[in-house]
């Protein structure tokens, strides 16, 4: 290993001030545990269940315990090391967690919306290349007004053969991984109304 002029002043630096300051009858290791409650000191580690796939890895969300009513001060959510599944690891949308929600800034003490977080619906137009800002009741209406026209114009009663099959295969149902089990629940029984047979789940892919 090359090791350049600057890292041996470095290490051979530390190394003596180390032996100088046991010589002289310091005990550093009350020191070293002192700064180490420093870091956590009024940090509560919350342990939860990452909600996007299926994998069941385990997070570790840390919050101060004297959170204000209005939400948690969460400073940071990494994985959790005691979990057997992903034994601290994350992949990239649960090492990005953070950015789904509200975060705490230490420099003003109040939580703040993450900058990278898209907070209104966005529309892009067949054919165009921009997306544009809707507001929810256009999205909604509109989301609903399609899949009533879709379902209307190719609802199929019987197929070829004369078998009642009451499907519309013009429509599709992708489940997000941050649903629940209850949500999925609600999903699946109205797509299956519609006459759904593509239905898939985003913890499955």
């Amino acid at each position: 290993m090359k090791v350049t002029r600057r890292q041996f002043l470095k290490v051979t630096g530390a190394t003596a001030a180390s032996f100088a300051v046991v010589e002289l009858g310091f005990d550093m290791s009350a020191t070293a545990s002192g700064v180490k409650g420093l870091r956590t000191k009024g940090i509560k580690p919350v342990p939860t269940i990452c909600p996007f796939c299926g994998a069941g890895c385990g997070l570790v969300v840390y919050a101060r315990e004297n959170a204000p009513a209005d939400g948690p001060q969460i400073l940071s959510i990494q994985g959790d090391p005691d979990n057997p599944i992903n034994r601290g690891g994350a992949c990239s949308k649960g090492s990005a967690l953070m950015n789904l929600r509200e975060i705490y800034n230490p420099d003003t003490g109040e939580q703040e919306i993450n900058p990278k977080r898209i907070t209104k619906p966005r529309y892009r137009a067949p054919g165009s290349d921009k997306w544009e800002e809707k507001d929810w009741d256009w999205m909604l209406s509109t989301i609903a007004k399609r899949i009533k026209d879709t379902r209307d114009n190719y609802f199929e009663h019987k197929d070829s053969n004369g078998i009642i099959v009451n499907r519309c295969e013009k429509l599709a149902s992708m489940g997000g991984a941050a649903l629940d089990n209850e949500e999925l629940h609600l999903i699946s029984k109205m797509n299956r109304a519609l006459g759904m047979t593509y239905i898939e789940h985003q913890a499955r892919i």
